[in-house]
């Protein structure tokens, strides 16, 4: 299988998902009508999901 380099709009988004999760899940920023919505685990379970997902699939 071959693997690709992820768009940059995707990597942006999927490092960005990832990194909101994890300053929530530290404390270090709120942002509460997301935590209402969502745990920050899964912020950071769906970044890495698109980075994989942006490997494996040429147009994501």
């Amino acid at each position: 299988m071959t693997m690709n380099s992820p768009n940059i709009v995707t990597w942006m988004l999927a490092v960005l998902c990832g990194l909101v999760g994890i300053l929530i899940q530290l404390d270090v920023m709120s942002i509460p009508a997301l935590e209402d919505l969502i745990r920050p685990f899964w912020l950071v379970s769906i970044g890495f999901a698109g980075l994989a997902l942006g490997n494996i699939f040429k147009w994501l």
